[in-house]
């Protein structure tokens, strides 16, 4: 058996984990207070500090309310959020928490060499060979999101095989391949019309939109390299961010 790569789990992450999810399950009408800090340092068997620490995270993504005097509460609208800019996610699940059945159809996948921008992104000398897969994916039959990664073929010993490309997102086969785990990514969005996207896709002349939203974003692994360049093209009339933000207006 294949011995693969494992993630290293930081303790606080792990219960911020847990009560997203928790979070995510919960039925407002049944209440949407968080049990005391001991309670649950007491059912994760972590200390206080830990639970904390989760805790604070989650106040500053807007998902809790600490209330003086009555306790922790979780945001009734983060409860309404389905898609959200927090965490990144799989695209697959992405459109299927927006209410559509999802399917994906490989559109391109080829070697190149680096140019100037893929170099100095990637952090890799002009020239290098990488691949480019780009993927069409669909939310009941209509498209919806397009992705384009490009990753140095450094990172393999052999070109991945169509079933692997079929059945594993791109961060599975860097994980299963290369040892890389994707731990965030740093992005730029900006909208788009479909004669500017079809610079970077010919996939703009199936989009049935005049304008996509646009993410162009690269991933760090588990050491902090830049692994993946990706483009990401976003049809709004079926997938769209909600994010609850925390506000910081009051300082001198």
């Amino acid at each position: 058996m294949e011995i693969l790569p494992m993630e290293k789990v930081n303790l606080s992450n792990s219960v911020k984990a847990y009560l997203i999810k928790y979070i995510r399950g919960m039925d407002a009408k049944l209440g949407t207070k968080l049990p005391p800090e001991n309670e649950m340092a007491k059912n994760f068997s972590v200390s206080r500090v830990t639970i904390r620490r989760a805790l604070d995270d989650l106040e500053k993504e807007g998902l809790i309310l600490r209330i003086h005097g009555k306790g922790t509460f979780v945001n009734p609208d983060a409860l309404q959020i389905k898609t959200s800019l927090l965490p990144g996610g799989e695209f697959r699940q992405l459109i299927r928490d927006s209410g559509y059945e999802a399917k994906f159809e490989i559109q391109r996948f080829e070697k190149l060499l680096s140019d100037g921008e893929v170099s100095r992104k990637l952090e890799i000398p002009l020239g290098t060979p990488y691949y480019l897969l780009e993927k069409l994916y669909f939310a009941d039959q209509h498209p919806a999101i397009v992705s384009i990664d490009r990753v140095p073929c450094e990172y393999f010993n052999q070109d991945p095989d169509s079933a692997e490309l079929n059945e594993l997102s791109i961060f599975h086969i860097l994980k299963h391949k290369a040892g890389c785990i994707i731990k965030r990514d740093k992005i730029e969005i900006e909208t788009m019309d479909l004669a500017k996207m079809k610079h970077y896709s010919s996939c703009s002349e199936k989009m049935e939109c005049s304008s996509v939203l646009c993410f162009h974003g690269i991933n760090y692994d588990q050491n902090n390299r830049p692994v993946i360049l990706d483009t990401e093209f976003y049809n709004t009339d079926y997938i769209r961010f909600n994010m609850i933000r925390v506000k910081d207006v009051y300082k001198d």
